[in-house]
């Protein structure tokens, strides 16, 4: 028998799902000052952008019930694909997450790659923004954790990968006391957190960010419809998992795209996304494209969509959380 693929999800990582809500305003008062403003394709002065969004009454987003109505539904999406995950109980999970300079640098950014070693690190840094303090349990764990993973699926999928034209960069170790990106950390701490040993995993690192080798959004698709062929022709008897992390529309909110996204990727409608609107944080939805195009034979859920507006500027994080899985 041959491995398969049984279970699908994709789950946003921002910092501001782990946040309590009344720590949004505090983790509010960052936003513009280290990152550019895109919206709608252009690029926003903060000051702009409320000026821009006046129409859409954002007030009423950035109220303290709201924010906790908000971080309530994101909780109860998250919880709901962490027990499909328990319930599926996978050999493997493949985890589908980019790189913010975690591994890589500007010295060398693979469009895609696998890591095939036997294990990672998630080591905790040592500084931490003060605003992002009570989320660090998500996105960098509370202490020094190893995690397996499954060397010989992993190095499958490279070399099945690459017979289908898909030339993925190899990884079978780590620099000394290099953690694993918080993409690949926080599936660990929001979707196996019921787990004394995590899941082994096979991590696979996008370039989203970092032109000029950004995958289009049908080359993530393709390469996820390879990936399960891959999947498919292990030979052995294991189940399998795959999750995204990351996303969505961030650092501005554009809630209209989360939806036209999520509804093209559950038709399979690849052809109505264009690159031009995965740019900043939403470029991580790039990630969601791999994991949609694996599992583009099931049946897709949305458990949740949540716009985090944090202020007037609409800036802050779409929090999603989704599902696919077979009849």
């Amino acid at each position: 028998r041959m491995a398969k693929l049984v279970l699908g999800l994709g789950v946003s990582h921002t910092p501001q799902m782990s946040l309590p809500s009344d720590c949004w305003e505090d983790y509010a008062k960052n936003d513009g000052k280290f990152f550019d403003l895109v919206w709608r394709r252009e690029t926003w002065s903060f000051g702009d952008l409320v000026s821009e969004r006046k129409t859409e009454n954002l007030s009423e987003e950035i109220k303290p019930q709201v924010w906790q109505r908000r971080f309530d539904q994101i909780t109860t999406a998250v919880a709901e694909a962490e027990a499909a995950l328990e319930e599926a109980k996978p050999d493997v999970v493949l985890v589908v997450g980019d790189d913010h300079r975690e591994i890589y640098s500007e010295a060398a950014m693979p469009t895609f790659s696998i890591f095939w070693g036997n294990n990672v690190e998630a080591i905790p840094p040592s500084e931490i923004y003060e605003a992002v303090k009570p989320a660090a349990w998500a996105l960098f764990g509370t202490s020094r954790e190893t995690y397996a993973c499954h060397s010989d699926l992993g190095r499958h999928l490279i070399a099945s990968l690459h017979e289908m034209e898909f030339d993925v960069a190899q990884v079978c170790e780590l620099p000394e006391e290099t953690s694993v990106g918080h993409p690949f950390i926080a599936v660990r701490q929001r979707l196996m957190s019921n787990y004394a040993i995590p899941t082994p995993m096979v991590p696979i690192i996008l370039n989203t960010y970092f032109a000029p080798n950004i995958p289009s959004p049908k080359r993530c698709w393709d390469f996820g419809q390879a990936l399960v062929r891959a999947i498919e022709s292990f030979p052995q008897d294991i189940s399998v998992a795959i999750v995204a992390s990351g996303g969505l529309s961030h650092f501005v909110v554009d809630y209209e795209f989360d939806n036209r996204f999520l509804d093209a990727i559950g038709r399979g409608a690849i052809e109505e996304l264009e690159a031009e609107d995965f740019v900043s944080g939403t470029s991580e939805c790039l990630c969601w494209l791999v994991a949609a195009g694996a599992c583009s034979a099931m049946d897709m859920k949305v458990l949740g969509l949540v716009p985090g507006y944090r202020t007037l500027a609409g800036t802050g994080c779409t929090m999603a959380a989704a599902l696919w899985r077979g009849n």
